[in-house]
């Protein structure tokens, strides 16, 4: 059960219920931060990633990136970061540190893949994190829906399960960026499990095919009936004036 303080991914909560820690649907978002990268150019001589859990990402990524690419991954569980240890290399390094509170060079590129829900006080890491790095891509799940509204026991399993505290639509997610200081530059929807694996029964085919029929004819309006959807946004830093 989610723990109000840290201490719910410090001392290993998470980390029982999750001991994989999310590593298979790494591939795909590596490729997705790929995608990115090449469309708008991004530079990538120092890549972080913050919450890197077990740093599945980052081998992915490091994979497809030029040879002197530095990446380094940022975690506060332990339990993590001894698994993400393993991977590390010449380009590649881990630590067990909270990235927002140290006094680092700016990164060229900053992820933060599905973290933001799991923070308490989620304003105030992203404040201080707004100036950490020049380009962020941010992956954020769209937990609130008309189907999450009418079964709210799939939110509470959400909670339980997997940490999630704070339930997003898309346009909360803009304005929260927005609140702090990031410019949403561009973002696309991203498909739940739901969608992309073989339906193991009649219902399952049945749901799939209803999800992909409706997502087929208008993207955002499904995503705000059937929820489970995500977004994969890049966003800059803008200083305001006062500060």
């Amino acid at each position: 059960m989610y723990n109000s303080s840290d201490q719910f991914y410090t001392e290993g909560g998470y980390f029982q219920s999750n001991p994989d820690w999310h590593q298979e649907g790494s591939k795909l978002k590596a490729d997705l931060v790929l995608e990115f990268i090449k469309k708008f150019q991004l530079p990538t001589g120092l890549v972080v990633e913050v919450g890197c859990g077990a740093g599945e990402i980052l081998v992915e990524l490091m994979k497809n990136l030029p040879a002197n690419s530095i990446l380094r991954g940022y975690d506060i569980s332990p339990q993590a970061i001894r698994i993400a240890e393993k991977k590390a290399g010449s380009q590649l390094s881990f630590h067990l540190e909270d990235y927002t509170q140290l006094k680092k060079e700016k990164a060229d590129l900053v992820l933060v893949m599905d973290v933001a829900e799991h923070i308490d006080d989620v304003y105030s890491f992203l404040r201080r994190l707004r100036d950490k790095g020049n380009n962020f891509i941010f992956h954020i799940p769209l937990d609130m829906s008309c189907r999450t509204l009418l079964k709210p026991h799939v939110l509470l399993q959400q909670r339980t399960s997997v940490g999630h505290i704070h339930y997003f639509t898309e346009e909360t997610v803009v304005w929260m960026l927005r609140d702090v200081g990031f410019g949403v530059e561009y973002f696309i929807y991203t498909k739940p499990d739901v969608d992309l694996i073989p339906p193991r029964s009649f219902k399952q085919w049945l749901k799939k095919m209803l999800r992909r029929l409706s997502y087929s004819i208008n993207k955002k309006l499904s995503v705000k009936l059937w929820g489970g959807y995500s977004m994969l946004i890049l966003a800059k830093p803008i200083i305001k004036p006062n500060e």
